[in-house]
């Protein structure tokens, strides 16, 4: 927590502990201490990289860069496919070490008034195999640890059902955060983040889709950074992205 402090990230401990139950961390150490970190979240398909963070005060060591490599391990005859959301400032060194973008997320920040359409339901038990095969054939990724997780009662995301369709939200202090949200179009999921939204103060959404995006902007969103999708080890990520309308989270892909 003192890298994110130092970093100004948002991320709480929560956060970590739940990436950590799901995949292994690494540390860059020296004799003061933690210098950086970085996390994986394997999946069957590829692993999903995270938590790529160096405290100001070791900066341009190639810590990072290190850390990366580490994860990446290329001696391995076959490459294990890996993606991540990279920064303006992460993405000049991804590209170093091999990884191409295939797109973008947009961090769109606002509130909906209103009603809320009505068009979810909250997600039992029961809904978790569903839920799981519509994630992989969005997302391509199979997550089964993250899903069971998600329906675990001490999770902080809650799940909204919709025909063909999900989102989950948590809170980020006072934000309500969208993702994933998962629709067989775009006025599908424009319906399902009314419904989860309207009413519930403060709210962020990842997309990369134009439609979804020009929606919220017409609410009155606005869009504050973002990051691109990168892989490596593969062409592109797999799943229907058509039906993938915002990411699990940007640690999560």
């Amino acid at each position: 927590m003192k890298l994110v402090t130092d970093r100004g990230w948002s991320w709480t401990p929560a956060q970590w502990e739940m990436l950590l139950s799901l995949g292994p961390g690494f540390g860059a150490f020296d004799e003061t201490g933690l210098l950086g970190t970085t996390l994986v979240t394997p999946y069957p398909e590829m692993q999903a990289i995270s938590g790529v963070l160096v405290g100001s005060w070791a900066e341009r060591r190639g810590i990072a860069g290190a850390l990366i490599s580490n994860i990446l391990d290329t001696s391995l005859p076959v490459l294990y496919p890996s993606v991540l959301y990279a920064t303006a400032m992460g993405e000049p060194l991804y590209t170093r070490l091999g990884f191409h973008s295939v797109g973008r997320a947009s961090a769109h920040h606002g509130e909906l008034a209103g009603a809320a359409t009505g068009v979810t339901r909250p997600a039992t038990s029961a809904d978790l195999p569903a839920v799981v095969a519509l994630d992989r054939a969005a997302s391509g990724f199979t997550r089964e640890a993250f899903w069971a997780h998600v329906f675990g009662p001490s999770s902080a995301y809650r799940l909204h059902l919709a025909d063909d369709g999900f989102a989950c939200t948590r809170r980020m202090g006072e934000t309500l955060v969208i993702g994933p949200l998962v629709a067989p179009d775009a006025a599908a999921a424009c319906e399902i983040i009314v419904d989860v939204a309207a009413g519930a103060g403060p709210s962020r959404v990842d997309v990369s889709d134009p439609d979804v995006a020009a929606f919220l902007l017409d609410e009155g969103y606005e869009v504050r950074g973002g990051c691109a999708l990168m892989v490596h080890g593969v062409d592109d990520v797999g799943g229907d992205r058509a039906r993938y309308f915002a990411p699990a989270s940007l640690a999560l892909g």
